[in-house]
C-alpha cells in the first residue's frame, strides 16, 4: 500500500535535508502508530504520502501511485485528517453534498449514523464547532468516504477523554482487511491497545517498524524496586522502575507504548541491533 524507497526532501534547496534516505513498506491491512520527537518530521511525511509535498529523490508510491501526480483516482482514496485545519461556513449536509462526491464509494447512511452517534449538533455551521467536534466531523467524513488509506495527524488533541475512547472504537469498527489507517500522535497512551504495528521516525529515518507482536516477543518490560544497571531502559514511576529488557524466555509482557519509545528515542543504536533482520530471525 506504501512504498518508499531512498525517499530525500528537504524544504528549500539550502536547507538541511529532512529525509535522505527513507525507505518503508507498509502493506495493507494495518493499523499503524507514527511516533516521533518534535521536528522529527512526522508531519513532513504525511504530507509527502498525501501528495501535498514532493520528495527531491528517491521512490514514493502510494496506493499504486505517485502522490505527487494527484491522480484523481489516488485523491479519490485517500484521506488526510491534518493536525492543523479550518472548515468553512457551511451546514454538515452541504459539506457532504459538496466533498462526499469527490469520493466514489462515499456512504451517505454511514456519514449521517456516525454523525448521530458523536452527538454532533445539526444544524449548525462546521467553523462554529468546538475543535474536538470539529474533529470528530471530520473523522466521520472520513470513514464514510471508504478510502482504503486514512492518514490522521494528531487525531485525538481536542478531544475529551469520552472522544478518546469513541475514536478508538470507531477506527476498530471500521477497520478492513483492505483498509489502512496511519495515525501520527504525541499521545502515545491514546494508541495503546489500538494498533498493531508501530513505526518510530527519528534521525531522518525510520528507526523502527515492526509489530505489536513483535515488539511483545523481543521485549520484556517489568516493575522493579530498585533502579536497574542491566537494562535497555527504565524509568521512574510511582510503582518503583518501569524496565525493558530483551525478552529471553517464552513469555510476552504487554507493550508499554511510552516506555517503549522512551527506549528508540535514547538507545537507536541498541534499537536497530535488537531489530535489524538477522536478530529477529
Amino acid at each position: 500500500m506504501i512504498d518508499l524507497e531512498n525517499l530525500g526532501f528537504r524544504y528549500s534547496r539550502r536547507g538541511n535535508a529532512l529525509f535522505s534516505n527513507l525507505n518503508l513498506h507498509l502493506p495493507a491491512g494495518t493499523l499503524c502508530g507514527l511516533l516521533g520527537a518534535n521536528g522529527a518530521g512526522k508531519s513532513s511525511l504525511l504530507r509527502l504520502l498525501a501528495g501535498l509535498s514532493f520528495p527531491q529523490h528517491g521512490r514514493c508510491t502510494v496506493l499504486g501511485h505517485e502522490p505527487a501526480q494527484r491522480a484523481p483516482e489516488f485523491l479519490a482514496d485517500i484521506f488526510l485528517l491534518p493536525e492543523e485545519f479550518q472548515l468553512p461556513a457551511l451546514e454538515a449536509s452541504t459539506y457532504e453534498a459538496r466533498y462526499g462526491a469527490l469520493y466514489p464509494r462515499f456512504d451517505s447512511a454511514l456519514f449521517n449514523r456516525l454523525f448521530t452517534e458523536l452527538q454532533l449538533p445539526r444544524p449548525q455551521k462546521l467553523h462554529t464547532l468546538s475543535q474536538g467536534q470539529k474533529k470528530k466531523f471530520l473523522l466521520a467524513f472520513g470513514l464514510a468516504t471508504q478510502a482504503r488509506l486514512l492518514i490522521l495527524d494528531e487525531p485525538t488533541n481536542g478531544l475529551d477523554i469520552p472522544g478518546k475512547s469513541q475514536f478508538r472504537r470507531l477506527l476498530i469498527d471500521h477497520f478492513q482487511p483492505e483498509r489502512s489507517f496511519l495515525i501520527s500522535t504525541h499521545q502515545v497512551h491514546d494508541l495503546q491497545g489500538l494498533i498493531d504495528s508501530v513505526m518510530v521516525l527519528a534521525q531522518g529515518e525510520i528507526l523502527l517498524h515492526a509489530t505489536v507482536e513483535a515488539l511483545e516477543s523481543r521485549l520484556q518490560i517489568t516493575v522493579e524496586q530498585a533502579s536497574p544497571t542491566d537494562a535497555l531502559y527504565a524509568e521512574k514511576s510511582l510503582e518503583g522502575f518501569k524496565v525493558i529488557r530483551e525478552n529471553h524466555g517464552p513469555q510476552e509482557s504487554r507493550l508499554d507504548l511510552e516506555l517503549m519509545f522512551g527506549l528508540v528515542t535514547t538507545g537507536p543504536d541498541r534499537v536497530r541491533e535488537l531489530f535489524r533482520p538477522e536478530a529477529r530471525a
